[in-house]
Formats: C-alpha cells, structure tokens, sequence
C-alpha cells in the first residue's frame, strides 16, 4: 500500500455530503457510507450499527449521523459489535462513525462550528455544504 502523502488546499475547501433523511429507528446500510444519515425524527428513535454478518461495511468506512429533531437519537450497536461510545446525540448534534476493524467502530463527536472560524454551512440540493477559507496554508493529512 502506498504512503498517503498530506494534499495542500490554497484558496477554500469544499465538502459536499449527500443527506439520507430518516423520520424513525434506522439500521445503517451501504447506502449510507459516505452521506449524512439525517435524523428528522419527532419522536425517539435509533441509529443501530449492524453486524458484519448483516452488512459488511468496508474497514475504513464512515458514516455521519445528524439529530435534526425534536425525537431522540440514540445510537447502538448490534449484537457482536463494538463501538468506542453509545448514547443520545444532542439536537443539531452531527458526529461520525468510522469502521475500524471487523465489527469494531469508532466514534467521532466533531463540534462543528465553520462559522466561528470564517466559514460557512448551507443547504443545496439535500446535501450539506461545509465552505472554510484559510487565511493561509491549509493541509489536509
């Protein structure tokens, strides 16, 4: 496997992440790799992570969840999984998931605030739009 060398961004970054909306209890499929599973949910509800055995994510995937409404979000691991953390995510709360291993996930809780450091978030076309511009040299390893 090759070295991954660090790519150098000198202007502003885009990021476009495909939305797919959910209004209740969701178990990730591969359609969700890579896209932003939006919890719009006005009553509880749960993320689940499934087995290796049930859908067998790439190592390496990622997935983002994202509470958008007034329901609970909790999310949970299926029966054989392990997942570093579990638990309700805040409202607007946006965290990740990454798969680390054969049924092992990470999570990753990113305060997002583009806003604060002179970038900006919109909406288009169902997809989240994180715009950040450096001052300077930005590097993305």
């Amino acid at each position: 496997m090759a070295d991954l060398q660090p790519t150098t961004v000198d202007g502003t970054l885009n990021s476009l992440l495909i939305e797919n909306v959910k209004t209740g209890s969701h178990t990730l499929t591969l359609n969700d790799r890579d896209r932003v599973v939006a919890m719009d949910n006005p009553t509880d509800a749960t993320v689940t992570i499934p087995n290796d055995s049930t859908t067998d994510f790439p190592i390496g995937s990622i997935v983002y969840i994202n509470r958008l409404n007034s329901g609970n979000v909790t999310l949970a691991a299926a029966s054989g999984v392990t997942v570093s953390k579990t638990g309700n995510l805040a409202l607007f709360e946006e965290l990740f998931i990454r798969k680390r291993n054969n049924n092992f996930w990470i999570i990753v809780d990113v305060t997002k605030s583009p806003t604060a450091s002179g970038g900006s978030e919109t909406q288009e076309a169902g997809a989240g739009v994180s715009t950040f511009t450096s001052d300077g040299t930005f590097v993305v390893e």
